[in-house]
């Protein structure tokens, strides 16, 4: 099948049938089956009458029992055959499953006929081997003639009787003669290929000429239809001296008035009432008639806005058969469904189709109109860029249609605030845009800012429901701010960002310092990829340690940037850089192999915990880094410990925590860090078994002081104790902090009481000093003295 579909493919485009239209090839495949299944019934009986033939030469011979079983096969090949052309033809235009079927079942009847020499003419008998010599050729001959115009078919049934006559040719006793016949069936068989070749090619070509001039026809009687149908033409007629005299009846439906009404009307006169303020249209039209001149498409309103029509006129002088002036005749048609597409169609290229705001493009386009009216008149303005706070979640929780709708109401109450010369753009997504060209003044526009702040944050009532949103504002004011339009909205676009950045929900007018703020941050963006590349992250450890006896159970690993200038560089200038460059992947991906290739020189009691930052966890495969980290170093898994904040489970919790859990299944702890400042903590304390809680530092700080914040901690501990999770308290920086935690049970502490991060080559000295705190603690426990307390090390 491999090689007859090569070969039927080469054949289509050799006929040029593989560089057709799908639907030309449709329909033209169409005619070709139907081209064959008009002979196929006299092909059936004169492969019947051969068939007949053949049993009849083999009876008497060794092969006559495999002669009938090869007749009664070729019987239901037929008949099947008759059956599946045929249905091809009334099923429309075959597809690539029908066309399939007809090849396979033609290559059945090919490898049934083929198989007729290999069993005949090895028979060594003069009758048995011309008969079947016969047959064959007849076969070949009849099946290149009718199956021509379908390559496919005619390759699939003329192969297997080529070859199986060359195999059975291969038997004969006489080689010489074998040779001879050989030669013969390849030159017969080249001369049936070339002959139709030429055949379906011309085939192809008169059928597709012929569908393409039924296609063209079809559409032209189409077209015609359509404008008889639809047509809103009609003819108008006035005399020598100017009255109408000829009315149709598409006239009168058009102006509205009966053809008594029209007759005899003076035709300017006519189009001076229609054409109400379209006085320059109808003086043109009265120039080309008082100067015998023709007019041409020539629009006229008629009416005003909603209910306005519009037509459009042509119209030439008519004169007789001497030349003397008759008049004038003409057409008009009814153009308002065009003119309101066209009004349509220039609305939404230059306004927001879901909104009615100007869209991004217009919006460039006015904002250079106006850096134009400020080089040449010194006109000032004001851009405000708006972005809508929290609109995501909005979005993702209750669905795009809300959200659209959630976008129009806000673009309502922008247009209800702004004045009429004031420009409002939605820019795409959830950001709109204002241009203030008048009274741009600061105290005015901080007072626009406000409003908008105040009124779109009011909550918003959608299918029955309350939906609360935020906007943040950056402003930029021309000249004072730039003098290019780019410029001017970048700056205004970086006053946003410096809104956001301070809390969202707020209005910022662009500073210098902001553009400042920008390159340096782009700097450090830059800095930072080449200290990725060039190994300049390092680790420091801070020591997570027992409660009962100060005893180091492990260290937490904190990432620094060790810059070649600035020095040490705490995580809290660069890690939110990286978190919105999405350099975190490659520091958190470092930082976990780092950390555990540390920790295994360690002595096998102490552990290493790693805080992953929930942007990590969204950009990395961070089950395959973790489980290669282990791989690599050969750190035992219950060794290394992932710390998640809360923040990581709000959005997609589900697919979190399947992966939380199959980091758990390779043997590492999973810790909830930060825990107590998120509203939904203990939820997921029963969404996800974790193995640590680590209590924040704010509650620690506090119980020095606060009683409820002891209260709290008492709560969490105790909470720890029915889950069987182990508790850490993070922050502990007095001994007054210690000896209420270990008072309360709590597990484990870290804080700078203990000590500072350290770095790696500190680390040997640290857990040597405190090996011996620890055999220390052991001979007082020996003793029956109370645990040591206080800093270590």
């Amino acid at each position: 099948m491999g090689v007859v579909r090569r070969l039927s493919a080469s054949f289509e485009r050799a006929v040029g049938v593989s560089e057709l239209d799908p639907s030309i090839r449709a329909g033209l495949h169409r005619q070709q089956i139907r081209a064959i299944v008009e002979v196929l019934p006299i092909a059936a009986a004169g492969a019947i009458v051969a068939a007949l033939s053949l049993v009849w030469v083999a009876a008497g011979t060794s092969a006559f029992p495999a002669v009938l079983i090869w007749a009664a096969a070729l019987l239901v090949s037929l008949r099947r055959g008759l059956t599946l052309w045929r249905g091809s033809v009334h099923d429309g235009a075959p597809g690539d499953g029908t066309l399939r079927a007809i090849v396979t079942d033609t290559l059945i009847a090919g490898t049934l006929w083929g198989l007729v020499p290999i069993l005949l003419i090895g028979q060594d008998q003069a009758t048995v081997t011309l008969i079947t010599a016969v047959a064959i050729a007849g076969m070949l001959s009849a099946g290149g003639l009718i199956l021509v115009t379908l390559p496919q078919a005619a390759l699939a049934f003329l192969v297997p009787i080529f070859l199986g006559s060359l195999v059975a040719l291969t038997q004969m006793q006489d080689g010489a003669t074998a040779l001879v016949l050989a030669v013969l069936l390849v030159c017969f068989m080249a001369v049936i290929i070339l002959a139709s070749q030429r055949h379906v090619r011309d085939f192809v070509v008169h059928r597709v000429s012929e569908m393409k001039i039924s296609e063209q026809n079809e559409i032209i009687s189409l077209l015609l239809k359509e404008f008889e149908e639809n047509s809103s033409d009609w003819l108008w007629e006035f005399d020598c001296d100017g009255r109408i005299d000829r009315v149709s009846e598409r006239f009168e439906a058009a102006a509205g008035r009966t053809r008594a009404a029209l007759v005899g009307v003076d035709f300017l006169a006519f189009l001076q009432g229609l054409g109400d303020g379209n006085d320059p249209v109808i003086r043109g039209i009265k120039t080309a008639i008082a100067d015998g001149a023709p007019f041409s498409d020539v629009e006229i309103r008629i009416g005003e806005a909603p209910g306005e029509t519009w037509w459009r006129m042509t119209g030439k002088p008519a004169r007789d058969e001497f030349g003397a002036y008759r008049g004038y005749i003409g057409t008009a048609s009814d153009v308002t469904a065009e003119k309101q597409a066209e009004r349509r169609i220039s609305f939404l290229a230059h306004n927001d189709a879901l909104t009615g705001l100007v869209n991004r493009a217009r919006f460039t386009e006015l904002l250079k109109q106006n850096v134009a009216r400020l080089e040449r008149y010194g006109s000032p303005f004001a851009v405000l860029y708006l972005d809508l706070d929290q609109f995501k979640a909005v979005n993702d929780s209750m669905g795009h249609m809300v959200g659209d709708r959630l976008l129009e109401m806000v673009a309502r109450r922008i247009k209800n605030i702004v004045r009429e010369t004031d420009i409002a753009a939605r820019l795409g997504g959830d950001e709109f845009a204002l241009i203030l060209a008048n009274e741009c003044e600061t105290a005015t526009v901080a007072g626009l800012a406000a409003r908008l702040v105040e009124d779109l944050s009011s909550p918003y009532q959608i299918e029955g429901e309350f939906v609360s949103i935020g906007v943040s504002i950056g402003i930029a004011v021309a000249p004072i701010n730039g003098i290019r339009p780019d410029q001017i909205l970048r700056n205004a676009d970086l006053a946003l960002y410096r809104a956001k950045a301070e809390g969202r929900g707020a209005y910022r007018f662009f500073e210098a310092q902001m553009d400042s703020d920008l390159r340096e941050r782009r700097m450090l963006e830059a800095e930072l990829r080449q200290a990725i590349a060039e190994n300049e992250l390092v680790l420091h450890y801070q020591p997570l340690v027992s409660a009962e006896d100060n005893r180091p159970s492990g260290f937490e690993a904190l990432v620094r940037w060790n810059h070649p200038i600035r020095g040490l560089v705490p995580p809290s200038e660069f890690i939110p850089l990286a978190e919105q460059s999405g350099l975190i992947k490659q520091i958190g991906d470092w930082t976990i192999e780092a950390a555990c290739a540390a920790a295994t020189v360690w002595p096998g009691d102490l552990n290493v915990a790693v805080n992953l930052s929930a942007r990590h966890f969204q950009l990395s495969d961070i089950v395959s880094v973790v489980r290669d980290a282990l791989d690599k170093t050969g750190l035992p898994p219950h060794r290394l410990e992932l710390e998640i904040t809360e923040s990581l489970l709000i959005e997609n919790p589900d697919e979190v925590i399947e992966k939380l859990n199959r980091i758990q299944a390779l043997g590492v702890t999973v810790a909830m860090d930060d825990f107590g400042t998120g509203y939904s903590s203990l939820a997921y304390l029963l969404k996800f078994p974790f193995d640590k809680i680590k209590i924040d530092k704010s509650f620690v700080t506090a119980s020095s002081e606060d009683a409820v914040a002891r209260d709290i901690l008492r709560s969490i501990v105790s909470l720890g104790r029915t889950l069987k999770i182990h508790i850490t308290a993070e922050g502990v920086e007095t001994l007054e902090q210690v000896e209420f935690l270990r008072e309360i049970a709590c597990n484990q502490l870290q804080g700078f009481y203990f000590a500072k991060p350290l770095e790696e080559l500190d680390l040997a000295g640290y857990v040597l000093a405190n090996a011996a705190t620890r055999f220390d603690a052991r001979a007082d426990d020996a003793a029956g003295a109370q645990p040591r307390t206080g800093a270590t090390g």
